[in-house]
């Protein structure tokens, strides 16, 4: 992988010049040493926030006293890519890592497989539960969740709605069983006892799906529904306690962050302040896969301007320039088995970056978050371009 931007580096030669002709601005660089017996050394990787600077500290004569880093007599190219954001130098940094340093690069840049709940539709009882590792195993997998606590916590209260089974051995159904607490205060179907068949059981993982899927909407609308006739059969009782239901499941709703989905529906596009004045980076979630960055210009001052619309159009289609997949139906009572063909699941790398950058306390730039059919809300992106420029203004 090569940036755009490069220059020869000699010891002997006017560094002064060089440092001239770089930024002193935010950038990504790779620092390559002299290639010995025909093989290209690994370069020093790292990202800034002044490249004139970082790059004066490692290219000047050392000073003899001195214990800081010191590339000058080693140093022979230089590859650099300005940036506008610290999510893009992230990103930047990301690739080049994957590419010169293949084996070790998720231990440097620290990256860790973001916090997810898996339902195993492989399973003949599937259950839903937190976890780190992405499998293609037929399973549904939904986040990413800020952390493991947070994944865990959200399970625990939105399971409380249904029936599925929360203990994590294989199950062999035995009307010997003794069951668990759960099954006791009937909050399970028990088919650890045979207490369901395994078309009841299926039916109610289809409304788990269901509930996770679409946010939790279909039951909100079933209770609803439950609650308006039990108040017109003058059932005030059976009224409140419906409504304490919604009441809780709105709390639980509430716990669950926005950037949380089905992986196979988790498209969204990222705006971020590009490197170029006046301009932004956008990045193109699709699947949970991120793709770009690709810069767009709001300089008005051009000879021949071209509507915002048509340039977001031909912009954001060059990052995902495949037709957006249909859905895959979510299981259902009839069809309970999991999809021979499943959706291919994202690089974890990229959901790592992304909840990296996501829940962090001083996240800088915007997301817009998608439909299953990846419709753009062009006004809605260019009120955002706006926004995240103001501040540059």
């Amino acid at each position: 992988m090569n940036l755009p931007f490069s220059s020869a580096f000699d010891p002997g030669g006017d560094l002064e010049a060089l440092l001239a002709s770089v930024p002193a601005r935010p950038a990504v660089f790779a620092l390559f040493p002299e290639d010995r017996a025909g093989a290209a050394g690994a370069p020093y990787l790292g990202r800034t926030r002044d490249l004139r600077r970082r790059l004066a500290r490692l290219l000047s004569p050392p000073r003899a006293s001195s214990r800081m880093l010191n590339l000058r007599e080693v140093v022979r190219h230089i590859e650099y890519q300005p940036v506008g954001s610290s999510f893009e130098a992230q990103w930047w940094l990301y690739l080049l890592s994957k590419s010169y340093d293949p084996e070790h690069y998720r231990q440097r840049l620290r990256l860790r497989p973001p916090a997810l709940l898996k339902l195993n539709l492989a399973q003949r009882f599937p259950r839903c539960y937190p976890t780190r590792r992405l499998a293609r195993d037929g399973s549904l997998y939904y986040g990413p969740f800020p952390t493991r606590v947070a994944a865990e916590r959200f399970a625990a209260e939105f399971l409380d709605f249904f029936k599925i089974r929360r203990c994590v051995e294989d199950l062999a159904p035995d009307p010997a069983h003794p069951g668990c607490i759960y099954s006791q205060m009937h909050m399970c179907l028990a088919p650890c006892f045979a207490g369901c068949t395994d078309h009841e059981y299926q039916a109610e993982v289809s409304q788990v799906v269901q509930f996770l899927d679409a946010q939790g909407r279909p039951l909100l609308r079933a209770l609803e529904g439950e609650r308006a006739r039990a108040s017109e059969a003058l059932e005030f009782e059976l009224a409140a306690k419906i409504h304490r239901r919604l009441e809780k499941i709105h709390e639980v709703l509430r716990q669950r962050p926005e950037l949380v989905r089905n992986l196979r529906d988790l498209h969204g596009i990222v705006v971020q302040p590009a490197a170029e004045p006046r301009s932004v980076a956008f990045f193109r979630l699709a699947a949970g896969e991120l793709r770009g960055p690709a810069a767009l210009s709001l300089d008005e001052n051009v000879p021949s301007p071209v509507p915002l619309d048509e340039q977001l159009h031909t912009l954001l289609g060059s990052l995902c320039p495949e037709a957006a997949p249909a859905a895959a139906p979510s299981p259902t009572v009839n069809a309970p088995a999991p999809q021979r063909h499943p959706a291919p699941l994202p690089p974890w790398e990229h959901l790592s970056l992304l909840a990296r950058w996501y829940y962090s306390s001083f996240r800088q730039g915007e997301i817009v978050m998608l439909d299953a059919q990846q419709s753009i809300p062009h006004a809605r992106l260019i009120r955002l371009c706006r926004k995240v420029l103001a501040p540059a203004v």
